[in-house]
Order: structure tokens, then C-alpha cells, then sequence
């Protein structure tokens, strides 16, 4: 099985739990602007795609597979 992109990833956390761009951007501590460019376009560093990706298995109560000793709790 594949794993989802960090841009699906990040629009599942957006429907899920009902956030806006400005409360994604809260949440990664980025503008809306950028969260803008990550729903529509895609495009973001691996550092934050790795934040997004954390996130995402930190509320799916899943280990990250690609580091599965740091919970997403442990987010930089």
C-alpha cells in the first residue's frame, strides 16, 4: 500500500477536524498563503511535509512509518 502525499494527508486534517487555511496555518505556525499553496498546489519543503506527515499519523493514532520511534507529539 502506498502512503497518501503530504498534500492529501494535510486536506484529510482539514476536513476531518473542520479547519480553515488560517487554523492550519496556526497550526504549523506558517501564513495562509503558504497553507493555501499546500492545498492547491502541493508544494512544500520535505521538513514541512515531514511536520504534516506527523501530524497526520499523531491524529490517526498511527506510528510513523517512516520514523516510527518519534510520536508525532515530538514535532519540531
Amino acid at each position: 500500500m502506498r502512503e497518501k502525499s503530504p498534500q492529501s494527508m494535510l486536506q484529510w486534517i482539514s476536513t476531518t477536524y473542520d479547519m480553515s487555511p488560517e487554523s492550519l496555518a496556526h497550526m504549523f505556525q506558517r501564513t495562509r498563503r503558504t497553507v493555501n499553496i499546500w492545498l492547491k498546489e502541493g508544494r512544500m519543503s520535505p521538513r514541512n511535509g515531514s511536520k504534516i506527515r506527523s501530524a497526520f499519523y499523531y491524529l490517526n493514532n498511527m506510528p510513523d512509518p517512516h520514523d516510527p520511534l518519534r510520536s508525532g507529539i515530538d514535532m519540531i
